[in-house]
């Protein structure tokens, strides 16, 4: 049976074109054959699977946000800046978000490739991003983009630059080092594990007084700052409303409770890449010799990568439950990338070229099984949906702006209400509303009491969350001329009709 396993080969034809594909590496333009097959599948498959529902909350919360660009919300605020930069030359459409997704994706492989051919060449550049493929992290975890997945690709970028930083003592690489480091912080406040690797990674280095003694680290430390100054200064000026949030999510919970919490990130996080494990189990076969030179290498660049892939994974054992915050496998994600490089590094660690084939065409046939599959998982995933607000988003959003219109002859400026509708809203309404946080006035401290008299404000509530709809009601008493509307919507997908959800809407006209 191992046997059979280990001796199969992919059709004649196409492994031909495998092989060709292999053979251009030297060139680059496997690579870039690699990123647009990679993003013109998995965008397509986003496309189609989330044909029957509307985008997930997390993405709309973050267009949100990019409609008023601001140092800070109850995130850092990269994902923000990056959507507004995209939505500035793309379109405001579903598609259009799941591309920005997958290009995130592209750009994070492009990245490990920079730092991959620093220490594997030939086949192993390939197999480093198709081993990665091999976990549901850029595919799946990817498609959502939000503060977790702006990691995917700040990650390497910033240890790209930290090791030519560290291996140049230039001025320029260790400025770009502070700088993608600061930016990593900026898309989530978790990328202080990585920043920690990097102060690790230069200590245990025998050249780490050279690198202390040069200008290097204190340029990348001036760099950062500059980078993370606005943001600091609205932290510091606003009363930490981030950190706030991370406490509210993932604090409050027990001593006990915390350290509960690590065996599923551990495992959960091991969960992540164990196919990967097993593919490079079966085509390397390594035995105990090349297990510890890639555990803890003899070449001191190498041993490097171990402590960047080791540290952030590592550390939270130790700083859940002194910071009090439970942290959730899914935050290991950007941490996975050097896996394959610390693998495949070692130069005894030898991959034939048929067993790299092979690995190729399952990775090949995963993703083309997945995407045809893609009807079939829109159908699911209305069907588990249907019931639910965000099959009914877009249509909300476009009634409530219609009703708007029709009531105020004028164009719809702010939303507000429950978070998740309130934020689609911003995304799906052809005005792209400002969203305005009635119960958290502090996250959105750019609608002022002013603001919302002179321009008026709408709300929307599912009718059936009464915390919702008594907030709204006590705008309604606070507020003189005020329409509340009942609208009533079914999803439908492929002439399947789901059942009717009602939704209320507030509509507080400008003060004359």
């Amino acid at each position: 049976m191992t046997s059979a396993l280990l001796s199969w080969a992919p059709p004649a034809r196409i492994a031909v074109g495998i092989n060709r594909w292999f053979d251009a590496v030297a060139s680059g333009r496997a690579l870039w054959v690699f990123l647009a097959l990679f993003v013109a599948i998995w965008t397509s498959f986003q496309i189609v699977s989330y044909a029957s529902i509307d985008l997930h909350f997390d993405l709309v919360e973050v267009f949100a946000w990019s409609q008023h660009l601001a140092p800070g919300y109850k995130h850092p605020p990269l994902a923000a800046l990056i959507a507004a930069a995209w939505f500035a030359v793309f379109p405001v459409a579903d598609w259009s978000f799941h591309l920005l997704a997958m290009v995130n994706v592209a750009v994070a492989f492009f990245a490990v490739d920079l730092i991959a051919r620093r220490y594997v060449d030939g086949d192993k550049r390939l197999l480093v991003l198709l081993l990665l493929l091999l976990t549901p992290l850029y595919q799946f975890h990817g498609q959502r983009f939000s503060t977790n997945q702006v990691l995917l690709s700040t990650w390497p970028i910033a240890t790209y630059c930290f090791l030519r930083s560290f291996e140049s003592r230039s001025l320029a690489w260790s400025a770009a080092a502070g700088a993608t480091a600061a930016a990593a912080m900026l898309g989530k406040y978790y990328s202080v594990l990585l920043v920690a690797a990097f102060v690790v990674a230069a200590l245990a280095h025998p050249k780490r007084l050279d690198y202390l003694r040069s200008a290097a680290p204190w340029m990348s430390t001036v760099a950062g700052l500059v980078v993370l100054a606005p943001h600091l200064h609205w932290y510091f000026t606003t009363g930490g409303e981030t950190l706030t949030y991370v406490y509210e999510r993932q604090g409050n919970v027990s001593t006990a409770g915390l350290l509960w919490a690590l065996v599923p990130y551990v495992i959960g996080g091991i969960g992540y890449v164990s196919v990967l494990l097993v593919a490079y189990a079966l085509m390397v076969r390594p035995d105990r010799r090349l297990i510890r030179e890639t555990l803890w290498p003899s070449d001191p660049g190498r041993r490097m990568l171990v402590v960047l892939l080791v540290v952030p994974l590592l550390l939270p054992l130790v700083v859940s439950p002194l910071a009090g915050i439970k942290f959730t496998p899914l935050w290991t994600m950007p941490a996975w990338f050097l896996l394959p490089i610390v693998l495949l590094s070692p130069p005894q660690a030898m991959v034939s070229r048929l067993d790299a084939v092979r690995l190729a065409f399952v990775v090949l046939c995963i993703s083309l099984a997945v995407l045809a599959a893609s009807p079939a998982v829109a159908w699911a995933r209305f069907t588990q949906e249907q019931t639910k607000p965000r099959a009914h988003s877009a249509a909300v959003s476009q009634e409530l702006t219609r009703a708007w219109r029709k009531a105020v002859q004028g164009p719809l400026a702010i939303v507000a209400g429950d978070l998740d509708l309130a934020s689609a809203v911003t995304f799906y309404s052809p005005d792209h509303p400002l969203f305005w946080s009635y119960n958290r006035p502090a996250s959105t401290p750019w609608i002022t009491d002013a603001e919302r008299a002179r321009r008026g404000w709408a709300a929307v509530c599912p009718a059936i969350e009464p915390t919702c709809v008594s907030l709204m009601q006590r705008a309604d008493a606070k507020s003189a001329g005020v329409t509340r509307v009942e609208f009533d919507h079914a999803a439908k997908f492929l002439g399947r009709r789901g059942p009717t959800m009602r939704f209320v809407f507030v509509l507080v006209p400008p003060s004359r």
